[in-house]
């Protein structure tokens, strides 16, 4: 017993991202995994991930809870990624050691724990979880791998070096990540990763397609209009021009849905569209229930990024029985040749809108 309190297992899972609402798409795979934790085991989890200082959410989940304890750093770990807003306003790197400072200090306090989750491994594995003293399981997604191989090798090195002692399970969502995370490394260090990483795709949680809904009255699109789906991050990395081109190029209607710094760029490219051609419909960003109305009833979703692990639109998509057409990135070659749902193209207009061409007909010659 803990005090008069029934022994329950808990586990504190600390994140750089996790959603202020139930409808927020920032960090929804966290949520899912910490709902998971809960309910599979009866646990109680201790969720510390940034948000208004000191603010604090419980969740009954089956037998167990989740409990979200917000740290702060919301100017730079927030949408649409650290990596994202730090350029936008540098000035919001000045809020991350504080925060990591709190997160630490919670996740020392708020044990003793049975278990710890790191999801990232830095900063989440590294610095904040370093201190608690439970097994730890890391997974990593891909914005910190990239910021590893960014660093200056010794502190890559050393990083690595550190979680693979301390964790007693190193996760990939993607094995892409793994392999360019070794690649950075000396050779025995490497060779320790790759005999200790595992590969595991992230959980995702998704309402019943019935649920969704037909978005097409509310983005002004007639009953039945086939259209593509394009849904991030309006980053560089993601090509958010490509894929109005490659649209164009098909002559075909693209819902275009997401924020980011790149969105006025978007919107003014839109605007320019020759008149008479396809719609454009730029719907910035959404609530996550709203988006996969979106993709749900797409002919197709677009997914023009370059830097990619698991995409997890890509997953939703597939789950909702929507064809894919995607740049090569992350492991999504790797599922095209299991899925036939997904075709992989060049990153050119022309190469995408013949592939979104062949994704669009058999829909259309099963509507006929």
């Amino acid at each position: 017993m803990r005090g008069s309190r029934e022994v329950r297992v808990r586990i504190v899972v600390a994140t750089s991202s996790y959603p202020g609402t139930e409808s927020d798409a920032s960090g929804h795979f966290v949520r899912a995994h910490a709902r998971r934790l809960a309910r599979g085991a009866g646990a109680e989890v201790t969720v510390i991930a940034p948000g208004a200082r000191g603010e604090v959410d419980v969740e009954a989940v089956g037998s167990g809870s989740v409990l979200v304890v917000r740290t702060g750093g919301a100017a730079l770990f927030a949408w649409p990624g650290a990596a994202a807003r730090a350029r936008e306003r540098p000035a919001r790197l000045l809020a991350a050691p504080a925060a990591l400072v709190r997160a630490a200090h919670a996740a020392r306090t708020l044990g003793p724990f049975d278990r710890a989750v790191a999801h990232w491994i830095v900063p989440s594995a590294f610095p904040v979880l370093a201190g608690v003293d439970a097994p730890l399981e890391i997974v990593a997604h891909g914005a910190d791998v990239r910021l590893l191989v960014a660093a200056p090798a010794a502190l890559r090195s050393a990083i690595v070096s550190r979680v693979l002692a301390r964790s007693d399970r190193l996760c990939f969502v993607a094995a892409s990540l793994r392999d360019e995370l070794a690649r950075a490394l000396p050779w025995a260090l490497a060779r320790r990763l790759h005999e200790r990483a595992t590969i595991a795709m992230a959980p995702i949680d998704l309402p019943d397609r019935g649920e969704l809904g037909d978005p097409r009255a509310s983005l002004g699109l007639a009953a039945g209009t086939r259209y593509a789906a394009w849904v991030g991050r309006v980053v560089s990395s993601k090509r958010p021009l490509l894929a109005l081109e490659a649209a164009r190029a098909a002559g075909l209607v693209l819902v275009f849905t997401g924020d980011g710094p790149g969105l006025d760029e978007v919107r003014a490219s839109a605007a320019r569209a020759p008149t008479g051609g396809p719609a454009l419909i730029v719907t910035g960003r959404l609530p996550r229930s709203r988006a996969l109305a979106i993709v749900a009833a797409a002919s197709v979703l677009l997914h023009t990024s370059m830097v990619e692990g698991a995409p997890t639109v890509v997953r939703e998509a597939r789950a909702l029985g929507v064809p894919v057409v995607a740049c090569p990135a992350g492991d999504l070659a790797a599922w095209a040749r299991l899925d036939p749902g997904i075709e992989i193209a060049a990153p050119s207009p022309t190469a995408l809108a013949a592939a979104l061409g062949r994704a669009v007909a058999p829909r259309t010659e099963a509507a006929a």
